[in-house]
């Protein structure tokens, strides 16, 4: 691993490669249409301070904490309009009140208390000092936005193109609530959780889409975080070449001859990949396989070989992980599609401009992109592949929304901020992690040899990894 603190670094051995199962993965209507978010949609005149309600034991799963209710405003510009109830678990406290430590998963799209019992036993070397809370974001879990047709074509995944027909199905189901569902919202459901626990400062760690909401946070409210820990990390601005994948191409470029080289083989991996997206046109579809593997399986060592096999007229393998993906189905309460093109259509610099952009200006910005990407910017993969993946689709045909407020501060605030990235991950590439680091007084990047993306919950294949984490916490270095 190597921790990098501003231009110094710290070079250590390789950690052990692993393969275990993730926590977290990574319209033009304007009918007046409530999202399906399960009943929690409601009016209220005159809504009290922020509180925690209808309190109890979670269930079973969840033992250990309190389950309760937050009602925040739908649209916090109109705090006295419609509001939405979220759902929270507070972890139990067993002696004297402890700290906070928010812990935010990832997506857009996944919930939150679902996973709590197992958070806190991820982090149990740190309860003696904080209490984990989690929340199930707006529109996930239990007010999960219900999709059907990006549900159906998209599953878990960022990168698969839908069509043009379920992009405008969820859309027009949304209708004129579309831009209550950005990460401003979010981050100000956050600070309303905040007000309601009575303390002052959070700690947060978050991973992937994650990291996104703390760095929000962050900047929106600097003076109530006291740690941060950033866990495949998404850059606090998400640009143009960011939602056209150009980053992802150039860490596919350094990741596969890496892995390559660990393994010795003879073959070029990134030219075969470039072979296959040209004579089979699914470049999208490939650069989907790449990041949703090394979400699901950190060890990449098949990949030299399965893409050479292919390419030489062997691609049974290659096809099968294909279609094993395409076949995936999530409910919605585990994974909401409907959030997920919510938040990234209204957060997202699209290469047209800001969620606001008429259609038709968003047709043509594509058409000259597809004539002006060279491919120098989009190798192995091609300029389809930059266009039309699913991050460019889904927003491609999203109806227009004002755009969100931007939070009080461009950078990240002086705080203790832990980043963390493996080495093998192209989800949130390295790249995207030291681009922030950049943007952080103070931070630290934890480089982790082999690990893929979502690292805390494999913490233990890596050694050294979780203990860095909890030291950070109770010490701020």
């Amino acid at each position: 691993m190597a921790i990098v603190t501003g231009a110094r670094s710290m070079v250590g051995t390789p950690l052990a490669l692993a393969l275990v199962s993730a926590l977290v993965a990574s319209c033009t209507s304007d009918q007046a249409t409530a999202p399906v978010v399960d009943g929690s949609l409601m009016t209220s005149s005159h809504r009290p301070a922020p509180a925690l309600h209808d309190s109890g034991a979670c269930e079973p799963a969840q033992a250990g904490f309190s389950c309760s209710t937050l009602t925040v405003p739908l649209d916090h510009a109109d705090p006295t309009g419609p509001g939405l109830d979220l759902h929270v678990a507070v972890q139990d406290e067993p002696s004297a009140p402890r700290p906070v430590l928010l812990f935010l998963t990832g997506g857009p799209g996944q919930p939150g208390v679902s996973y709590a019992a197992k958070t806190a036993r991820m982090m149990a070397p740190v309860l003696t000092r904080y209490r984990v809370v989690m929340i199930d974001q707006r529109g996930t879990g239990g007010t999960a936005l219900n999709c059907p047709g990006l549900q159906q074509q998209m599953a878990e995944t960022d990168l698969i193109p839908p069509t043009q027909a379920a992009v405008e199905e969820c859309s027009s189901i949304l209708g004129d609530t579309r831009g209550d569902y950005s990460t401003a919202q979010t981050v100000q459901d956050l600070d309303w959780l905040r007000r309601a626990l009575g303390v002052r400062t959070l700690a947060i760690d978050g991973i992937s889409y994650g990291t996104y909401v703390a760095e929000n946070y962050a900047m929106t409210f600097p003076h109530h975080v006291d740690h941060l820990v950033l866990d495949s990390v998404v850059p606090h601005v998400i640009t143009p070449a960011g939602s056209m994948q150009l980053a992802s191409f150039r860490a596919v470029r350094r990741v596969l001859p890496m892995v390559c080289k660990e393994q010795r083989c003879t073959t070029d991996p990134v030219a075969d990949l470039a072979w296959l997206v040209r004579h089979r046109g699914d470049g999208p579809e490939l650069l989907d396989l790449l990041a949703i593997t090394s979400i699901i399986r950190p060890d990449l060592s098949f990949l030299p070989a399965m893409l050479h096999q292919a390419r030489v007229g062997n691609d049974r393998e290659l096809e099968g992980w294909l279609q094993g993906i395409a076949s995936d189905v999530v409910p919605t309460d585990q994974f909401s599609q409907g959030l997920h093109a919510a938040a990234l259509c209204a957060d997202q610099n699209e290469p047209w401009g800001g969620p606001d952009t008429p259609l038709a200006t968003r047709e043509a910005t594509l058409d000259r992109l597809n004539s002006q990407l060279t491919p120098a910017q989009t190798y192995p993969f091609d300029t389809h592949t930059a266009t039309s993946n699913g991050f460019v689709q889904v927003c491609r045909w999203w109806g227009p929304i004002k755009p969100p407020p931007e939070p009080r501060q461009r950078d990240l605030p002086p705080v203790p901020t832990l980043f963390l990235v493996g080495d093998h991950d192209l989800c949130t590439p390295l790249e995207w992690a030291q681009h922030e680091v950049d943007r952080a007084p103070g931070g630290q990047l934890l480089l982790v040899k082999g690990a893929g993306h979502s690292i805390q919950p494999r913490g233990d294949e890596f050694p050294g990894t979780m203990e860095t984490v909890f030291s950070f916490l109770r010490h701020g270095g």
